[in-house]
């Protein structure tokens, strides 16, 4: 009995620290969304203008809006998924209330989807109608792909996204603080590369990937960013005859 008790603990762990891993989603979501735009304000303006003051104001009050922005996004979003999953749950348990028979057939065809024959499916189905609650699990994750045991936290997704674009957004703005002009944008970009390259690294390290392809990955992809908002913010004024 011990040794039952001992691996049930095990696998309910297991999935409690997958669950917790799944958050990674969140988290580079607003980080690399918290380097990004802000370095792209940044670039954008700093090439449009020599006065510090403005680049950071600018930069600023685009980390605190869009950090809310992200925030409340996540929330409406992680709130909207969780309420399509609970009502096709519910509507997949008044199916099986109201028509057992076609149901039970499903599941017996989703089993032998999945390479079993017609007498192995029908042995393991008259099992799980044994147990109604094992019988229902069962049948929500393979007809509907959802997982009714998965916690859903609309208000820990929005804190996870909206501190994590807040803290991000911290990068491109520091060397601004410190000096100005052409060196302040390389700085910007270079800590802004070496950022979205470390975020690589540790998505890398969560989800098994070879680190420096990982890291490489997500560079590449929020590299034209920073170099992008710079040419605007110097080509884009002297094409309207700002300067």
């Amino acid at each position: 009995m011990a040794t039952q008790k001992h691996t049930l603990e095990h696998v309910l762990q297991e999935k409690e620290r997958v669950g917790k891993l799944a958050q990674i989603r969140e988290l580079v979501f607003g980080a690399q969304d918290g380097l990004l735009v802000p370095l792209g304000v940044v670039s954008s303006v700093a090439g449009a203008f020599s006065d510090n003051h403005i680049v950071l104001i600018a930069g600023i009050s685009e980390a605190l809006a869009g950090a809310f922005s992200m925030a409340t996004g996540a929330f409406l979003a992680s709130q909207a998924e969780k309420q399509v999953f609970i009502n096709e749950i519910n509507k997949e348990r008044k199916e099986m209330a109201d028509h057992p028979k076609y149901e039970r057939e499903e599941m017996i065809l989703l089993y032998k989807n999945e390479g079993m024959s017609e007498e192995d499916a029908q042995k393991i189905v008259e099992i799980l109608l044994k147990n109604k609650s094992s019988y229902f699990t069962n049948m929500v994750q393979k007809e509907l792909g959802i997982d009714p045991d998965l916690p859903s936290a609309p208000i820990r997704d929005a804190v996870l996204v909206g501190l994590s674009y807040m803290l991000a957004a911290i990068v491109p703005l520091f060397p601004y603080f410190l000096i100005s002009g052409m060196p302040a944008i390389v700085c910007s970009i270079l800590a802004t590369f070496v950022a979205l390259f470390c975020i690589g690294l540790a998505k890398g390290k969560v989800a098994s990937l070879p680190y420096i392809k990982s890291g490489l990955q997500v560079l590449l992809i929020g590299a034209g960013a920073g170099i992008g908002g710079y040419l605007l913010g110097t080509i884009l004024p002297h094409l309207l005859g700002i300067k």
